[in-house]
């Protein structure tokens, strides 16, 4: 798209102009759900993401300040909404499958069950404690597996400085679990006798 039929655009867009919108959305809908689907992994998920952007736009066309290309705010959109998806709903998600698991066990396993969904809560909750861009790479690479290259990609940093966003996640949650190490040791010798 030439940039001055993106200056018209983005004006029809501010005046209310339901058909630029439409223009908009016919235009990047499909890339964008495919973007998107790189990080959330699901397909329902990523149209819900997506329409969540395009509604967010709609709703502020009047104020909308857009310096970039239209592509370009729009991926820009899309990839901060995932990464929100990633840290707010993925924990979330994680616990209900735990607790789904532990449903369908066998009476003699719910308490060994129980024990590890306690030792799961501490280390989500580790997780939850490493500083944010640490964070967010390290669910990247765990939760939404992303190679080293793709997350660097994505988030325009370089692969070493995933690298030692990886080690250094690894090494803060290491330190944080050492003192229910002993627990988790116990609980697997118990298991081999």
């Amino acid at each position: 798209m030439h940039i001055s039929d993106e200056d018209e655009l983005i004006l029809r867009l501010s005046n209310h102009d339901r058909g630029a919108f439409e223009q908009i959305f016919r235009t990047y809908y499909s890339d964008l759900t495919k973007f998107c689907l790189k990080y959330v992994r699901d397909e329902q998920i990523a149209e819900e993401v997506v329409q969540e952007v395009f509604i967010n736009i709609w709703e502020r066309r009047s104020n909308l300040t857009i310096t970039t290309s239209i592509k370009s705010y729009l991926f820009t959109a899309v990839r901060n909404r995932s990464f929100n998806y990633l840290k707010l709903q993925l924990p979330k998600e994680q616990k209900k499958v735990d607790l789904e698991s532990i449903g369908y066990m066998e009476e003699e396993d719910r308490e060994q069950d129980l024990i590890m969904s306690e030792l799961n809560e501490h280390v989500h909750s580790a997780i939850q404690r490493l500083p944010n861009k640490c964070r967010i790479i390290f669910n990247l690479s765990r939760n939404a597996g992303m190679t080293y290259k793709e997350i660097a990609e994505e988030l325009e940093i370089s692969v070493k400085t995933v690298e030692n966003q990886i080690g250094l996640a690894l090494k803060k949650l290491r330190e944080q679990l050492n003192p229910i190490w002993d627990k988790i040791m116990l609980l697997v010798l118990m298991n081999l006798i």
